[in-house]
Parts: C-alpha cells; structure tokens; sequence
C-alpha cells in the first residue's frame, strides 16, 4: 500500500524503465507518432485504492489496431508507466467467433525521451501488413500524482466524520493520457473507448459516458460504463470519489452538479445555466447535444480554472459552485467559464484539431461563442461589454508589447504544445472569429459553422475544412455571392491565421477627388498584409447597428476608392469611422480633420457614436500619443472634453491610460494644474454617480468595470471628493479593520483605495499607520496592504521618514528583507513621481549605508535610466561620489556601476522629454483658455486644505533643488536617523 506519506519511498523503484529487445533501427527524427497503425477501439480498466490513500494505480488498456500501411513496428505512446506486460494477438478469422491468435514473436521498447511504447518483432522485419487488425493487451501499473497531470489525486477533510478522504480524477489534455494509460494521444487518432473502473465500495465513480452497470464484490466495487462515441485521447475523464450530486434533465440530457457532501446544494445557480447554456447552444447552430448525460464536477484542484473533457467537465471547485456569490463580476465570470466548457463540447470535442497547430479552433471559438450565448442568456449582464473590456483589450495589447506567433503555428515537443494554449489561442483567435462572425452577416456564419460541425461530426478538421464551409455557405447567399472576394475565402483567413502581428488601417480623405484612401501595416515593422473587412458609418448615415462588410481591403500597402464606389456621401466637415463597434480586430488611425470632426459630434451628441467605438477612438490613439506620432495634440484634448458627459464604462476604461499618460508627462510644469483642474471637470460626475450616489448598487456590470481606474484618475488629479472617501475607507481600514464588502470594490480594489487613501494624511495619521504597521503581524495581507499603500504619500517628509523605516541603519531589514527594501525603492520610485527628487536625496545622503546592499547597484542602475536630462550633472556627481566608495571598499563591484555617459542614462524619461518638446507649449496654450485662471489658483492649495502634511508639488531639480526641501524636512526628524 502507498499512501501519501510513502510516496517518495516508492516512486523512484516502480519507474524503473521496462525495456525489452532493441530499439528498432529506424531514425526518428519526429516526435509525431507514425501514421502506419490506428486504434478502433481501446478497452480500458484501470483499478485503484485511492479511497484508502493509496496512490498505486494498475491498468489494462486494449486496443484494436488496424494497420494502414505495412510497417515493422506499432508505436504508441506511454510515459511513466511500470510493470508493462503486453499481448499481442492478429484477428485471423471471424471475430465474432474468436478468431484471434496470439503473435508471439514480439516484444516491446520504451522510448523515454519521445514517451513512445514501440512493439516490434524481436528480428528486424515487416511483421503488420496492411489491412491487418491485431488486439494489444497492455498490463501497467503507475502512481498518482497531486499536480493535475494524468490521473491525480486530492484530499479534503469532511465536515462530517472529521476524517481525510481521498478523490482521484484526470487531466488528459493536451498530452497527459499517456500518464494513464498507453494510447494513441494525439487529437488525431480518434477512437471508440468502453471505460471500467474498479474502487472502493465508499466512493462512487463518473467518466465520459452514463454507467452501464456497477458490480460489488465485498470492499471493492467495479464500475462500467457505455462506450464513447470516437474521441481523441485527451477529452478521456473519470473521478473517483465520494461526491454526492444534484441532477436535471431536459431535451433527453440528464445534467449533473457533483460536488463534496457538504457543498451539494451550492450547485444549484450552475445546474440552472447548464441546463439553458445546453440549450441555447443547440438553438443557436442547430446541432443537438450527441450524448445522453453532461457531469460538472467540482473539485479541490484542476487544472486550470476547468477542463472540457466530454460529458465530463471537471472544475475548480470556487468556479462552479459560487454562481450565487455576492461579487456580481465573479458571479458573471463564472457562468462564462461554465459556458466555454459547455461550447467545447461542439468545439473540440466533437469536431477535434486535426494537430494542436489548429488548438484556436477549440478555445477561439469556445472563448467568443461562451460569451454570444451568456449574452443572449443574461442580457442584462452586458457580457459583450466584458468581452471588448478584457478579452479583446488583451489581445490588443499583446500585440504591443511580447513576441507573437501565428494563430496556426505547428508544435511539436510537449512543452511547445503547452505553450500553444495562450493569449493568441484564447484570446486573438475569439476576436478573429468575432469579426468573421460579423463580416459574414451573423446568420450566414452560423449556418457556415452549422455546416462544418455536421459534415466532420466524430472526426478531425483543420483551418482550410473551416475555410471551405465558410465559403460553401456564403457562395450560396444572394447577396455575399455576387462580390469580388467571395471566391477567395481561404486567401482571406489564412491572411489572419498565418500572421505573427495585426494591422493598422489608416484612413485618409482626399477631397480633391471624393475618395478616401485606405493605408495598411503591421502593427509591428514585420512585413504583413491582411485582406481587411472594413464598415462604414458616417455623419450622414451615422447607423453602427449592421456590422457585416462595407468593403474588403485587399492585401496591399495602400488602396484608393472613391465614394460613389463606397456608395458613401461626405460633406467637407462630416466624419467618418470605421470599423463599427470595433468588430474587426485592427487598429484604425484617422487624419487630422476626421479626429477634429468626430471631436465636434462627441462635443455636440456623443450618443449619436457606438460607445464601443468612442472606446476604440481612444485605443486606437494610444500609441500614437505615447509613441509622440500624433500630429497635433490639441485635437486629443477637443476629443476628451466631451467625457464629463460620458456614462458608458467602456470609453472611460480605454482613455485612463492616456490621462495617465499626459498626467505623468506634465507633472512638474505649468501645465500640471490645469492639467489637474480638466481633469477633475471630466471625471468628477462618473465618480459621483458610482460613488457617491445611493443608485450605486444598481450599477450595471459594466460600470463596475470602470471602478479602479475612475477613482485613481479622480484622486491623482486632486478630486476633493475622491480624495476624501478615500481616505474615510483607508482610515476604517487600518484603525478598525472594516473590509471593504461592496460588489465594486472587486474593481476598486484595495491596493488602489489605499494608495489613494494615503496621498495626504495628516502627520498624526500618517504616524499613527507607521505605529499599526510595526505592530502588525508580518505574514498577514494587512500587514502587506499598509506597508505597499504608505509608498503613495506625496508629503516629502512622510516619504523620507518612510524611506528611513524600510532601509536606515536602524530599521535592521525587519520589514523587508534586503533585496526586497532595495526592489521596493526602486519600485516607490517608478510609481510615485513625488518620491523621485526624495529618493535621489536619500541616496545622495545614505549610499555608504546602501552600498551594503548587495543589490543597490543594480537597482541604482535602473533608476539611472529615469534621470531627466537637466540634472545630469548631479547625476554624475552622485555616480562618481559612489564609484569612488565602493572602490575604497569593494574595487570589483564598482565595476558594475552604470557609466555617467552609457546610452542607458535617462533613457526611460526620453519619450516624455520629446513629448514636451514637442507639445508643452501647445498643451499650456489649449489648458490655459479651457481652464479659467482663477479656478486653477484656488485649486493649487487643495491639497493643502486637506491635510496640514502637504508636499505634492515637485521641484524642479532632481537633485539640486531637491536638497532644499529635504534639508528642511530633516529639521523635524530626529537628526540619529542620519549618519
């Protein structure tokens, strides 16, 4: 018997390798199995005490081989299987009269680098002809392991009996069958499977298919269960376990909810939508649910937050059994995680990848059509929202800032294979096909998918059987079929599947001629052109409603069509957008005088704009403004204006990060305060109404969304208001540790409440939260929340004696460990503008003391490359004061010490720095007449009025002028501090 305790004992014994004969002679430069053999049928029973704590588990795995091609071997794959005995037997006769004889010239290798199990003759010869069929029985015993990779195990306590009890399940996918028994795992060899198991009589077992019979024989019972349909290897599944389940059944499909005894009734939210998502799916592309039962199974550890194997969906347990809670997002999350599960059993499970290179043809499509079907279940959710706020903005960014790779891209190796389920397989691949989905008008796509799901129903595709189905259902449509590009279905997809990056369409009107001309490049320099969808909607058919194709751009750098072509009519002021509601997965850049003409209709009626696409405006624009390739950045601030008027979340999401962007730029110069002072006047009422308003709790999903970044760009911009909550909740928080409960603050969270919370509190305060936090408990999330807030202060002196508390002689690293109190400066110093000139002054006055530090150079280093170029000169005062220390005593680490003229030096304030250059004055000019002097006078001493420990504004110098204030600060601190 092993138990947990004596796993480790066992395991290095029972993997001693199981070689037999030779391996045979032929090079193997592929770690694809052969395509010369195929199973028909595997026989699978696998026996296990895991009731009792014992990990040991033994299996019989038959399978029925036909064999294609003649060949010398039959390849399968296995990995960390011991103990395998294998029968061989050739179907010579009638099968139904037992006509098959055993082959006894055979023996078997493992290959442990490819995890392949090879059964070959023991002389080099072509022993299986094609046409053969031959049975292989494999004996094999393994051990469970608690990650959830083959068949694993977990363990709870009951409530109940007070006692551990054992539970056993799988995780097959993508190539983790092979842990549990030897088999064909690639998604392309599809078979029959007839599941037994046999267990403890206390427990119970599920798997893919409804149980056909359950046999005891004294403790131990066997289970067996009707054969599957065919299916691939990693969609196999059963648990072992004493769960106990609640049932529902409708359209001839039994649904249950299993789940620990003690958690039984929290199933029933999840039961419910399983039910209607079932549904809906069958409703909504016209193929029913093929098998009889669809088990959801919530258990203490899964891989993932769920996985979708057929008929069997195992979760981790808080993502299916807390539909009720009282997080409104985590209530929606969950249900549409539920739902992806649910559309993978059309997705993937009964039409699987031909090779995980085609992986977005699962989770693309289950990603995008979870939520269509939430949405169309729970409209009040506002789930498409969601989608475009998280979804879609990630696979946005993504593009931006990593290395990215093709939708279809071929792997090969396990790790590789793994790899493939990211952001691109999620994520991109959902906003491709949602393009499509609306490109193609809705109902032509589905029935196109309708068509594909019937026609490789219980087999494998690839991309191009997807493609064909597409263009079959669109050549038939009366409309669709009459257009240019309708013949070039698969050119158009595979110029979306096959590139690395995405595209950016940039639109120039030329009103010379009445045309406009469509440019496109890679988001990235990579040469790559794209067959666009673009869509219309104008000042004169201003209609974002019909999101089908206005016109595919071909794929060349530039294209000109006039609009009489467009069927298009546009006054000299009218605006233009396109791509409407953001249904194409591409960036859109627009000239000068289109941005100013959207300006004046969000100015006039920006109800009159899709919210999706006012959203997209500021997306698209981002990196322009960050990347200084605006053409004139008053016209971004004729675009902001309208956003004191703005209710809808979305846009709010999009243009946080671009005031964030110009807040941090103009910090420091005359602009600062207007900056603040528009600001304020923008974001002030979308605060109020989600804040400060009794209505709150009736906030839609998608105002939730927004929470986090409303308040922090209310509070950096000096929001009395905003400020002023913050800190009545900080404050609760600290001093009498009242948790912040409400639905919202799952978006508000606590990091930016806190921060905000601390930005000007009062000396006592402040002082009072330094005494709470040495006192804390160190291990506790409290303790974490209070020391990662204080880093928000803008006092100067509050920052130094911070800054003391973490790192001075005195504080002997009881807070943080030393490479954490030297990250943790170099964090303060990214995050907070206002710690800068503290920090360099810090430094100026303490490097002997840090120099201790073992990692002060580096993170010295890292700061170097945020050094303004006005106080280089101090800087390379400070440089060589250091250099010339650490060569008195340590000459080697010196070396490392960022060179005064290394490239590095500044390069992180560079964009700002150009960006002042360029726009500053044009800014302050724009500012200046928006905002009335007056009101920006009375604002500068706001903060002031709201604590007496006021420090926010910053000086002008770095270094230099940095002395200054800190020199005065010092004068109320305790001159021991300072060596």
């Amino acid at each position: 018997m092993i138990t947990p305790a004596a796993f480790s004992c066992a395991f290095l014994f029972l993997l001693a390798p199981m070689v037999r004969g030779s391996l045979p002679g032929r090079d193997r430069p592929s770690l694809r199995l052969p395509n010369e053999t195929y199973p028909l049928l595997y026989r699978l029973h696998i026996s296990s005490d895991i009731h009792q704590g014992t990990l040991l588990f033994s299996g019989n795995a038959t399978i029925d081989v036909a064999i294609r091609q003649s060949t010398n071997e039959i390849v399968l794959h296995a990995k960390n299987l011991t103990d395998i005995q294998i029968t061989v037997r050739q179907l010579t006769g009638n099968e139904v009269e037992g006509g098959w004889e055993i082959v006894d010239d055979l023996t078997h290798t493992v290959n442990q680098d490819a995890a392949f199990l090879i059964i070959h003759p023991r002389e080099n010869y072509q022993a299986f002809e094609a046409g053969q069929r031959y049975r292989l029985e494999i004996l094999y015993t393994a051990i469970m392991k608690s990650k959830p990779m083959g068949l694993y195990y977990m363990d709870y306590k009951d409530e109940q009996s007070n006692r551990t009890v054992y539970v056993a399940a799988t995780q097959s996918e993508p190539t983790y069958a092979r842990l549990i028994f030897p088999c064909y795992d690639e998604p392309g060899f599809k078979s029959n499977f007839s599941i037994k198991l046999t267990h403890g009589s206390s427990h119970s077992a599920i798997s893919n298919m409804p149980v056909k019979e359950v046999v005891t024989h004294g403790d131990l019972t066997t289970t067996l269960f009707y054969p599957t349909p065919p299916m691939s290897t990693y969609l196999v599944a059963f648990v072992i376990s004493n769960f106990d389940s609640i049932s529902e059944t409708f359209r001839g499909v039994t649904q249950s909810i299993y789940s620990s005894p003690s958690t039984k009734e929290k199933g029933q939210s999840a039961l419910k939508n399983a039910v209607r998502t079932v549904a809906a799916f069958e409703d909504y592309f016209g193929v029913s649910y093929p098998l009889q039962k669809l088990d959801h199974v919530a258990l203490k550890k899964n891989y993932g937050a769920a996985m979708e194997n057929w008929g069997l969906i195992t979760f981790k347990e808080a993502n299916l059994l807390q539909q009720d809670s009282e997080d409104l997002h985590k209530r929606v999350m969950d249900k549409i995680t539920q739902n992806h599960e649910i559309a993978h059993q059309w997705f993937g499970n009964l039409v699987s990848p031909e090779w995980w290179t085609y992986a977005w043809m699962n989770e693309g499509f289950a990603t995008y059509f979870s939520y269509v079907i939430t949405d169309l279940l729970y409209p009040e959710d506002k789930v498409m929202d969601i989608f475009v706020a998280d979804e879609a903005d990630r696979a946005y960014s993504y593009n931006s800032f990593f290395d990215v790779r093709p939708m279809s891209s071929y792997v090969e190796k396990e790790k590789d294979i793994m790899a493939a389920f990211d952001i691109i397989t999620y994520k991109r691949a959902a906003c491709v096909i949602k393009m499509f989905h609306h490109a193609f008008r809705q109902k032509i796509f589905v029935r196109a998918i309708s068509r594909f799901l019937e026609k490789y129903r219980y087999t494998v595709a690839n991309e191009l059987d997807l493609f064909d189905a597409l263009q079959a259902e669109l050549q038939e449509d009366e409309y669709f079929s009459h257009q240019v590009w309708a013949s070039k279905i698969r050119d158009i997809m595979l110029s979306w599947t096959h590139s690395e990056w995405m595209p950016i369409v940039v639109v120039t009107r030329n009103f010379e001629n009445n045309s406009i001309t469509f440019s496109q490049r890679s988001i990235h320099s990579k040469d790559e052109l794209w067959w666009i969808p673009l869509n219309f909607a104008t000042a004169q058919a201003p209609s974002f409603e019909d999101t089908q194709v206005d016109f595919f751009m071909p794929p060349q750098s530039q294209y000109s069509v006039t609009l009489e072509d467009l069927k298009m009519q546009l006054g000299g002021r009218d605006w233009i957008i396109v791509n409407k509601q953001q249904t194409g997965f591409y960036h859109v850049h627009y000239d000068t005088d289109n941005l100013r003409a959207i300006a004046r209709q969000l100015q006039t009626n920006h109800t009159l704009i899709h919210p999706v696409n006012r959203a997209a405006l500021f997306r698209d624009l981002k990196p322009l403004i960050e990347h200084n390739e605006i053409e004139q950045v008053d016209v971004l601030f004729e675009m902001l204006k309208y956003l004191e008027f703005e209710e809808d979340m979305l846009p709010w999401n999009q243009v946080a990060d671009t005031i964030e962007f110009l807040r941090r730029n103009l910090f420091g110069t005359a602009s600062e305060k207007l900056f603040n002072e528009f600001v304020r006047r923008l974001v002030n009422p979308i605060f109020r109404r989600l804040y400060l308003d009794p209505a709150t709790e009736h906030v839609s999903n998608s105002a939730l969304d927004a929470g986090q970044v409303i308040v922090q760009m209310a509070c950096l911009a000096d929001s009395q208001e905003c400020l002023e909550y913050t800190r009545r909740l900080t404050k609760e928080y600290i001093f009498k540790k009242i948790n912040l409960t409400n639905d919202w603050d799952y978006y508000a969270t606590y990091d930016t409440v806190l921060c905000m919370g601390v930005r000007y509190l009062s000396d006592r305060d402040f002082y009072a939260v330094i005494d709470m936090m040495q006192a804390a408990d160190r291990n506790t999330v409290y303790y974490d929340d209070m020391i990662y807030s204080l880093r928000c202060t803008q006092s100067h002196r509050h920052l130094l004696y911070y800054l003391e508390v973490l790192l001075g002689e005195n504080s002997t690293h009881w807070i943080l460990s030393d490479p954490e109190a030297m990250m943790y400066l170099s964090y303060v110093y990214k995050s907070n503008l206002a710690a800068r000139p503290v920090i360099w002054q810090y430094i100026d006055r303490n490097y002997k003391l840090l120099c201790r530090s073992p990692n002060f150079v580096e993170i010295f280093n890292q700061i170097a490359e945020f050094v303004p170029r006005q106080q280089r000169p101090q800087f390379e005062r400070l440089r060589q004061a250091i250099a010339s220390h650490m060569d008195l005593e340590s000459p080697s680490t010196s070396k490392q010490l960022i060179e005064s003229n290394s490239p590095l030096v500044g390069k992180k304030g560079k964009i700002a720095e150009n960006f002042l250059d360029k726009f500053q004055q044009q800014i302050y000019s724009w500012l200046i007449s928006e905002v009335p002097p007056e009101t920006a006078k009375s604002d500068a001493i706001l903060a002031a009025s709201l604590s007496v420990a006021n420090g926010s504004s910053r000086p002008q110098g770095i270094l230099k002028d940095a002395t200054r204030v800190v020199r005065s600060a010092l004068r109320s601190i305790d001159s021991s501090f300072y060596r």
